[in-house]
């Protein structure tokens, strides 16, 4: 019986130790927070953006034109000049005119005349597209000396014939159109005399003048 008594007065005094204890925590003080980590943005990529190049999506069409053309220009088109009765197509720009296209008769291939009268009223509305896109300056016309091959080089040196020795030009037409290039119409084979003279400068002819004047400058006094 003692045994149990002291063994009962044992556990009461460690129970009563151990609520009266203060605990570690609170002799301690509150236990500090740590601040969750700051979790820096990934840095977005930076889009480069391109500049406009001057002959918008006519920019390969124009330059490969011109590709190894020692003199050559790119001028734009101020207006379209239209002749719906002929069907032809005229391109002024700063230094004169393109001169007149060959008839487009594409309309008439059509079997009835009503394919032939929707052909010919869709190439009427093409026409006006263009006529609007050269006012709002995307229209372009591109000259340049023709390239100097050896067959051409030998001809020259060879030819008895003045008229064949003469250099020549050739251009096209490029249109920038619902975003996307359009070749309108090529010249080739364009005599350098029928150009204005502001043109053949432009193009390195400065002291040339036509066969005629020349001849007439050599042509001994009567």
């Amino acid at each position: 019986m003692p045994r149990v008594l002291l063994a009962t007065v044992s556990l009461a005094a460690i129970i009563t130790a151990a609520v009266s204890a203060p605990s570690s925590t609170s002799a301690a003080g509150p236990k500090r927070v740590e601040p969750a980590q700051r979790i820096e943005p990934r840095p977005v990529p930076r889009q480069v953006v391109q500049e406009q190049d001057e002959f918008r999506s006519c920019d390969v069409s124009v330059r490969e034109f011109i590709f190894g053309r020692k003199e050559a220009a790119a001028l734009p088109v101020k207006e379209v000049k239209s002749d719906g009765l002929r069907m032809t197509l005229n391109f002024v720009h700063p230094y004169g005119e393109s001169g007149d296209t060959p008839p487009n008769l594409a309309f008439t291939r059509g079997e009835s005349i009503e394919e032939r009268r929707k052909a010919l009223n869709e190439t009427k509305q093409r026409v006006r597209m263009l006529a609007d896109a050269a006012r709002t300056g995307n229209v372009w016309y591109v000259i340049g000396l023709n390239k100097d091959t050896p067959e051409r080089l030998e001809a020259r040196q060879t030819s008895m014939q003045p008229n064949e020795s003469r250099s020549l030009a050739s251009a096209a037409v490029f249109a920038n159109m619902d975003s996307r290039c359009v070749s309108v119409q090529e010249f080739k084979a364009i005599p350098l005399e029928t150009l204005s003279r502001e043109l053949r400068t432009l193009l390195g002819e400065k002291g040339q003048q036509s066969p005629q004047a020349n001849e007439t400058a050599a042509a001994p006094p009567s």
